[in-house]
């Protein structure tokens, strides 16, 4: 029998066994699953990668699946196959929230006898690709899942995700041209779903009260061709589209997002990007900006000017202190010259091309209905009514279904 005083040498001892051995199973278990996820043996025609795309961005990465309706396919599958498809629309039906910031976007997904199946929409915070990918890899999905088609993110940082991807799930990574996907991804909506593209109509600037409108096609054989497609960014790219794969960069910008977000971040207390977007909601720039009512008293009736077009942006601050406006109108009139701005390059860039369709796409516009808005009374107001803003229902997911499409040559209507 142990002396008392050997009891706790005796309890630390079994303690550090205990310990010691529960490490070891940890590591062999892990040896194993690397050598599993080394070896996988999937042939490209049984890879379930071909069904998803991602989306790498600086805030968010969005995924698109597409979950093949059953007995629809072109050619027959193995059982294997068959099951796996089953595990992993499982997973992914199997809850709208993943983790800690993984959300899908049930609003968004869409069922197509076109298509033969259902695309789902997915989202989660970059910052969490780790934990993202360590819950796909301890899901025995990871093991149909070979090589996954990826966009954006930049070189720098696809090399260094496309790494942590297969490190922890073994699976491979193919990187895809970011802006081609985006066009890919466009025109396939516009050519598959007739209902996919909005606008607002009778926008009042002093409220920027609008109504949505659907612009539904009526006649799906249609050319969408050529159109102004504007990526609102950090910056600006205005992209001119002819055909299918066919795209030429015009014109751009620096004055975009990053500029909206840079000066709210230096002039007020904003920590993130949607605090900036949240600060201007209940703003008015009319506190701020010079309007051309303030100039001659009401409207210029020579040059159809109405009394509340913006003739210089922070113009009042000349003569107005600081402390008479508040954080809200500045960040108002600061969204209202960035958007103008975005605008009139799109508007000109339509007039140079002889096109009067615009669309206008990127992370400026999430959670951001005021600049979509904005951009609708701007080329409203620049094109005498002759053109609209067009906006996207998927807008945020173009890229990630760009890539999808890229390794998906069957599916019916891919650009």
């Amino acid at each position: 029998m142990l002396a008392p005083s050997s009891l706790p040498v005796a309890f630390a001892c079994v303690c550090g066994i205990v310990v010691a051995y529960t490490l070891r199973r940890k590591h062999i278990r892990e040896l194993n699953w690397k050598r599993r996820i080394s070896i996988k043996k999937i042939s490209p025609h049984s890879d379930m990668g071909q069904s998803f795309g991602l989306d790498i961005g600086g805030t968010l990465s969005k995924i698109v699946y597409f979950e093949q309706a059953p007995g629809v396919t072109s050619r027959p599958r193995a059982k294997s196959h068959v099951l796996a498809a089953q595990e992993v629309s499982r997973f992914v039906k199997s809850s709208d929230n993943y983790g800690s910031s993984g959300v899908r976007d049930t609003r968004l997904s869409v069922t197509s006898e076109t298509l033969g199946g259902t695309l789902h929409f997915m989202h989660f915070e970059t910052r969490k690709m780790e934990g993202a990918v360590s819950q796909v890899a301890n899901h025995s999905l990871s093991q149909s899942l070979r090589v996954v088609s990826c966009t954006g993110g930049g070189a720098h940082k696809h090399l260094q995700y496309a790494n942590l991807i297969h490190e922890i799930a073994g699976i491979e990574v193919r990187k895809e041209d970011e802006v081609a996907c985006l066009v890919r991804g466009l025109n396939f909506l516009l050519n598959v779903f007739p209902n996919e593209v909005y606008t607002f109509v009778n926008v009042d600037f002093g409220s920027l009260s609008a109504t949505r409108m659907s612009l539904v096609r009526d006649n799906t054989d249609e050319d969408i061709f050529p159109y102004i497609l504007v990526s609102i960014g950090s910056g600006v790219s205005v992209l001119h589209v002819t055909g299918p794969g066919k795209f030429t960069r015009v014109s751009g910008s620096s004055i975009g997002g990053g500029t909206y977000w840079g000066l709210c971040r230096m002039l007020f207390e904003c920590t993130t990007y949607d605090e900036a977007l949240d600060l201007c909601v209940h703003g008015r720039n009319a506190s701020v900006d010079m309007s051309v009512g303030d100039i001659y008293g009401g409207a210029y009736e020579k040059f159809n000017l109405p009394a509340t077009t913006v003739a210089s942006s922070f113009g009042k601050m000349i003569s107005v202190e600081r402390a008479e406006v508040s954080d809200a109108d500045i960040a108002r009139s600061l969204l209202v010259m960035t958007t103008q701005n975005i605008g009139l390059i799109a508007y000109l860039n339509a007039c140079i091309h002889g096109t009067k369709r615009i669309f206008f796409v990127g992370n400026f516009l999430r959670h951001n209905k005021i600049s979509c808005r904005t951009l609708a009374y701007a080329i409203n107001f620049w094109s005498k009514g002759e053109m609209k803003a067009h906006f996207c229902r998927h807008e945020g997911y173009l890229g990630a279904l760009g890539a999808f499409l890229s390794q998906a040559p069957d599916m019916p209507c891919n650009p």
